[in-house]
């Protein structure tokens, strides 16, 4: 499907529905039109479709998480991490994650009322529409690098700024909407370029052309048909968040379905292909594990038999403890139990072991804390209690101390 449909709603439940057809690039085909969604359904066929909802249901939000790794972790962390800045208790929200720049620790979030989603949803399913994703109107404000862009539209004043999530503000008041929007005034000033209609231009001259006296620039652009050719062109090119996640996730078609059982016997030798190349790619990752394992037993028994010569490290270290005797004997089964847990994440490494009264001390360093948390939870068995004291960031990896008490010890 290279062209998209896309629908804009408004606010009042009674207010007509306007739509566009767009290609790949963003370029229009056709005229916007409008009316009921109901009458938008012909061209929904074998065309990608897409909403967007009124900029004042959704809240877009940009919070700091730690490195978290994981959708259901991200997504369970989210709502606590924006409890504070909303209103509504969070059973009541819907939150919906975007893709976070690997170079920065904010995460992309659109938060929008589960009654609020549900009720448009409710439009569209009467209408017949079947969605494939739903935007916010802020979440498709275009940005310009170094400048502030606004657009002006329906008694709203959107706020786009670089890095920033989008907001929008009541324009009942344009020249307060405009003070709050540029902020304190700067020697300066700001490079802005401003969206508007030609009849809210002419309604507003005076307090559009009055920023010329707070800003360093100012570019006036004409929508002579309103918001949504402005706001379908960033669909196919904006990182937009898709609402309609979760449980509320496009269902996959029926013909679509069909299309995957139709596939040529092709596919399923493929397929076969690539199953042996993934075993063969397992066996090999295991067989690298099984060499760090042997490197990190090496390490382990020069910590616990300094200057001896190495010949077999297991054989050695086990007849070592078996002449020990007394509570040394309870090592064994400690390092036994470390042995087989870092096998499951052979990325991690041993950086100092030390073992005293029953206890073991280990030092790690591993790609994340989930896998510090599975070598826990791996050694956490057989009477054996572990703890883990402590989980900090190293460069980019995590640096984390573990205490092993054996039921025996």
């Amino acid at each position: 499907m290279t062209e998209t449909l896309v629908i804009r709603l408004r606010a009042p439940e009674d207010a007509p529905a306007s739509w566009l057809i767009v290609d790949a690039n963003g370029a229009r085909s056709g005229s916007v039109q409008s009316g009921p969604i109901a009458d938008a359904l012909s061209l929904s066929q074998a065309r990608r479709t897409v909403v967007i909802l009124p900029a004042a249901d959704v809240t877009l939000a940009r919070p700091d998480l730690p490195p978290v790794r994981g959708a259901a972790r991200i997504a369970q962390a989210i709502p606590f991490a924006l409890e504070e800045h909303l209103a509504s208790e969070l059973e009541n929200l819907h939150f919906a994650i975007g893709h976070r720049d690997a170079s920065s620790s904010a995460m992309p979030v659109a938060v929008v009322a589960r009654s609020t989603l549900e009720r448009w949803q409710a439009l569209w399913d009467a209408a017949g529409v079947r969605p494939d994703a739903a935007y916010a109107e802020s979440s498709l404000i275009p940005s310009a690098p170094n400048a502030l862009v606004l657009v002006l539209d329906e008694g709203m004043l959107h706020v786009s700024r670089p890095a920033q999530p989008a907001y929008a503000l009541d324009a009942g008041s344009l020249q307060v909407a405009f003070e709050l929007a540029l902020g304190a005034p700067t020697e300066a000033g700001e490079h802005v370029t401003l969206y508007a209609s030609a009849a809210d231009y002419e309604a507003h001259r005076d307090t559009i052309e009055g920023l010329r006296t707070r800003t360093a620039t100012l570019q006036v652009k004409l929508l002579p048909d309103g918001m949504l050719p402005l706001l379908a062109a960033q669909v196919p090119v904006a990182r937009p968040i898709n609402l309609l996640q979760g449980a509320y996730a496009a269902p996959t078609s029926f013909g679509l379905q069909l299309q995957q059982w139709r596939l040529p016997a092709a596919l399923a030798a493929a397929t076969l292909v690539a199953f042996i190349g993934v075993q063969g790619l397992k066996l090999w990752r295991l067989h690298q594990a099984e060499k760090q394992l042997d490197a990190q037993i090496t390490e382990v028994f020069h910590q616990i038999l300094p200057g001896q010569p190495i010949v077999d490290p297991r054989a050695q270290i086990q007849g070592v403890l078996a002449r020990a005797g007394g509570g040394n004997g309870a090592l064994l089964p400690a390092i036994s139990l470390l042995a087989q847990a870092i096998t499951q994440a052979p990325a991690t490494r041993v950086e100092a072991i030390s073992f005293r009264a029953g206890v073991l001390e280990l030092h790690l360093v591993a790609p994340n804390v989930e896998a510090l948390d599975g070598i826990k939870q791996a050694m956490s068995r057989d009477g054996a209690k572990v703890e883990l004291q402590s989980a900090n960031p190293r460069d980019q990896q995590v640096e984390g101390r573990l205490q092993v008490r054996l039921g025996a010890a």
